[in-house]
């Protein structure tokens, strides 16, 4: 195992890296300069490469970078969660820089722990060590015109650690560590399954509630492209079958506020399966468009003679966007005044719904979680020709009139099933016995 040895004069006690798996201290051994891990969740990534960080920064007096894809995400991940609960304050020249996320090493060494939102922000010179995670949620410009060039001068290592998301540029620098035409760069593909410390029902419970595609990308590290069906769990053999309002249950309407088409869908939650009863699909109705298609929601209720309790989902930017007069979320609180609201602070990603979606349809173990009623003809529809481009993103341009209502019925999945990933305190556990 690595020592961690201080070479100042200052006495501090040396101490040791417990790397809890064969695969994490092949890594942290290996002498190529560029290193590429991708892994399931919850292996032990960011750990690995705080243990890097944290040696070459009591060993030596260069620069060392921790860049997430955001500052924000950065300080969560690593400065909260896992670097401030190991710094021994006897390493330190100075207390952590709580503004700048800086941490100053009696060796000399700096840590920066950035955000590449900008990267135009990561450039400068005589960076003797950069971690670049979640590396596929990063632009791709990021590694070759901001954080290669400022290693240049120190010949500085780098090591890249995400779980994969299709086959963009982090799949690219995974393969290049697979060429022996790159001999400074190396490459290794891990499942979650593989950390020892895990605890295996954490996984079988992903398996119950994620789809298969999310399960092998996000558990099993596994690069899938995204090209294609964005819905590719759905078949309408499986799930297009009547459905009918049960009463006792709420009704569920979630909305997509779009001017032409404006778009909602109306259904029930059937223990943790979403049940779309019918749809609503207004087009030409202009700056009244969040309002017609709330009216004709209502008037649907109205004829099924629901009387029950209605619960209200959609997209968290209506709260300031305007269809008409008042924003759209006003205009739903006036006609259905006694809803439960729903609507998030803030809107998920749009691959989280697709995924979310997807789980529902069917999941790892084989399970169908979703009914789809053969009224709802758009949803159907979307469900089966919304596609993803080459870059991951969802097709709204060949047909602008699909999306929408798989966007309207994605609020509601995500919202009430989101896909579960694994508690944090396995990683803090972690922390603990490494250093």
């Amino acid at each position: 195992m690595p020592t961690l040895a201080q070479t100042t004069p200052t006495p501090t006690k040396p101490r040791r890296i417990v790397l809890h798996t064969g695969g994490q201290t092949d890594i942290y051994q290996s002498p190529a300069r560029f290193k590429v891990i991708a892994a399931g969740r919850r292996w032990g990534k960011t750990e690995l490469a705080l243990a890097k960080l944290l040696t070459s920064c009591l060993t030596t007096n260069g620069v060392y970078r921790y860049i997430a894809p955001t500052q924000k995400l950065a300080r969560k991940t690593l400065w909260r969660r896992k670097l401030k609960r190991v710094l021994d304050p006897t390493w330190l020249s100075k207390p952590p820089n709580e503004t700048n996320l800086e941490v100053w090493f009696k060796t000399g060494a700096i840590l920066e722990v950035l955000g590449a939102d900008d990267p135009d922000g990561l450039r400068g010179e005589g960076v003797s060590g950069a971690v670049l995670d979640e590396y596929a949620d990063m632009k791709e410009e990021t590694w070759p015109e901001a954080v290669r060039p400022s290693l240049a001068d120190v010949r500085g290592w780098a090591m890249f650690i995400g779980t994969p998301k299709s086959f963009n540029h982090f799949h690219t620098v995974y393969e290049r560590g697979q060429s022996a035409q790159h001999p400074v760069w190396a490459s290794w593909q891990y499942k979650s399954i593989e950390n020892p410390l895990l605890d295996l029902e954490e996984i079988e419970e992903a398996r119950r509630t994620t789809d298969p595609r999310t399960f092998r990308q996000e558990w099993e590290a596994s690069f899938e492209a995204l090209k294609g069906r964005a819905y590719y769990a759905f078949d309408r053999k499986l799930h297009v079958a009547p459905v009918e309002l049960e009463s006792g249950l709420p009704v569920c309407l979630s909305f997509d506020f779009n001017i032409n088409p404006a778009t909602c869908v109306l259904g029930q939650a059937h223990g943790d399966e979403p049940w779309f009863w019918r749809e609503v699909f207004t087009t030409h109705a202009g700056g009244e468009a969040t309002r017609a298609s709330a009216m004709a929601a209502k008037d649907l209720l109205a004829e099924a003679g629901w009387n029950g309790p209605v619960r209200i989902y959609g997209d968290a930017t209506g709260k300031a966007r305007k269809t008409t007069g008042p924003s759209d979320h006003a205009v739903l609180r006036q006609v259905f005044p006694g809803a439960v609201w729903c609507i998030t602070p803030s809107a998920p990603h749009v691959k989280d719904r697709v995924a979310a979606v997807n789980a529902r349809c069917q999941t790892m173990d084989g399970a169908i979680h979703l009914r789809v009623d053969p009224s709802c003809v758009h949803l159907i529809a979307d469900f089966e020709q919304v596609v993803f481009l080459d870059d991951g993103e969802l097709d709204k341009k060949t047909n602008p009139m699909v999306t929408h209502i798989s966007d309207a019925a994605g609020y509601w999945v995500h919202k009430d099933w989101p896909v579960k990933t694994v508690q944090a305190a396995v990683g803090r556990a972690r922390v603990e016995r490494w250093l």
